[in-house]
This record gives structure tokens, C-alpha cells and sequence, in this order.
């Protein structure tokens, strides 16, 4: 009973100083944003894609991934006490590559910097540059400005929506590259996808060249419905002319014939 009594003792102890060595879940850490950490020297950082043309992935759009967690981040600590790291749902990330994509953050993300450590993981971010290359493990990034305000109000609707998929990859293109059906259809878009991003962009009163569409369309409908009320009008008053002039006729013959 002894020796039972001193093993939990031990265990109990183990257990005390491993969680003694863990960020007290109790405190509320700091939370800074991710620039001003780097501007007071306390990380350094890589930034890339997450995507390896060497390593075999079920499901690859084209030359690479540029949506869904596709970009990657490491942390290094320089400082000795455990802080949150801050980047913005909107922000840019600029590639070191100029025939790489630029990148925009569409998910507000938080990253946990440990005293001393090296702490890496994958965030959700959009390609900004349809014609430009995916982001991969080779090409590295630096953190931007924040994007433009359709641009911005996009990210934030994606995120606060949870659409981090192609829909919203589409309306990305469709505000930064202007891009149409035709340009779409070939990163995996058909008519049911088209009308979902148009619903996306018209929620935020978002004009592009992919919505305008709609626009000519009824247009050219109302046009045709007004040259199709124009000429039944024109058939019907000469139906009733002609009815009319039969009806005098008629009736000037029935009345010389009582005369």
C-alpha cells in the first residue's frame, strides 16, 4: 500500500511540474499584432506556401494550391514570456517572387508564441493574381498592407461565412483581375459555382465584369419583352381597325338596303 501511495505521489509531482512549464491557460496572454512583434524584434518569422511540388496531395487545382490553409508560417521566439500573434482577416502577403501570386489573408488568425520556441502551422489565405504563379514551400512572403476595401469587405465576409473554398477564391479573381465565366471555367467554375459567387459579390454590392453579365442579360431580356409588347400592340390595333372599318361597312350596307 506503501509503494502505491509513494508512485502516486510521484506522478502527481511529474505531472505538477510538467504543467508548472505550460502557458497558464488561467491568465489571459497578451495579444499584439504580428507587425509591431517584428518591428520590436520579438521573432523572427518565414512566411511561404504550403504547398511541396515534391510531396503527392489527392487534390492539386492546376500548378499548386491557392486557397483553403494553403500559405505556412514559422515563429521563433526571442523573448521569454508566451504573447498571441494578431494578422488580420484582409491583410496582403507579398511574395519575394514577382511571378508569384500575391496572397490575401481571408481568415482573422492567432498565433501562439512560445518563450524560447519555434512554433509553425498553416493559415487560410486567396490568391490576389489569377494569371500568376501558386504560392509553394519555395517562395517566401512578407506581410503587406491591408487590402482595399471591397477586397477587404470580401475577406471579411468569407471569413465570417466560413467560405473558404473555390466560390470564394472565384470572387476574389472576379474584383482583382476582373475575371469572367470563360476565365474561370478553367480553375473548376460551371453555371451552379457562377451563380453562388455572383450571390457572394451582390450580397456586398460588389460590381465586377462576372456580375455585369446579369445586367446585359436582362437588359437584352427587357428588350425583347418591349419589341414583343410593341408589335402584339401594333397586330392587335390593326385587328381592331380592321374590325372596326368591317362592322361600318356592314353596316352602311344594311342600312342603303332598307332605304
Amino acid at each position: 500500500m506503501k509503494y502505491k501511495i509513494t508512485n502516486l505521489f510521484i506522478s502527481l509531482l511529474i505531472v505538477s511540474v510538467v504543467n508548472s512549464q505550460e502557458p497558464n491557460t488561467n491568465i489571459h496572454p497578451t495579444e499584439i499584432s504580428i507587425l509591431d512583434a517584428i518591428s520590436k524584434g520579438m521573432l523572427e518569422l518565414k512566411i511561404c506556401g504550403a504547398y511541396d511540388p515534391e510531396f503527392f496531395y489527392e487534390v492539386v487545382d492546376r500548378e499548386g494550391v491557392h486557397y483553403g490553409k494553403c500559405m505556412a508560417i514559422v515563429l521563433r521566439s526571442k523573448i521569454d514570456s508566451f504573447v498571441l500573434l494578431k494578422l488580420d482577416c484582409g491583410t496582403m502577403l507579398i511574395p519575394t517572387d514577382s511571378s508569384v501570386q500575391e496572397m490575401l489573408v481571408t481568415h482573422n488568425a492567432v498565433f501562439p508564441l512560445y518563450p524560447g520556441q519555434t512554433y509553425s502551422t498553416r493559415f487560410y489565405a486567396m490568391c490576389a493574381q489569377l494569371h500568376n504563379k501558386a504560392p509553394s514551400i519555395e517562395t517566401t512572403f512578407r506581410i503587406g498592407e491591408m487590402a482595399d476595401s471591397n477586397l477587404l469587405n470580401l475577406a471579411n465576409y468569407l471569413n465570417d461565412n466560413y467560405i473558404q473554398n473555390m466560390l470564394g477564391q472565384h470572387a476574389v479573381w472576379a474584383i482583382t483581375d476582373q475575371a469572367n465565366f470563360g476565365e474561370l471555367k478553367k480553375y473548376g467554375a460551371d453555371s451552379n459555382t457562377i451563380f453562388k459567387t455572383k450571390v457572394i459579390l451582390a450580397n456586398l454590392n460588389i460590381e465586377t465584369k462576372l456580375t455585369s453579365n446579369d445586367v446585359v442579360a436582362s437588359k437584352s431580356k427587357e428588350i425583347k419583352v418591349n419589341r414583343y409588347i410593341y408589335f402584339s400592340g401594333v397586330v392587335l390595333l390593326l385587328i381592331l381597325t380592321f374590325t372596326t372599318v368591317v362592322l361600318i361597312f356592314t353596316r352602311k350596307r344594311k342600312d342603303n338596303n332598307i332605304v
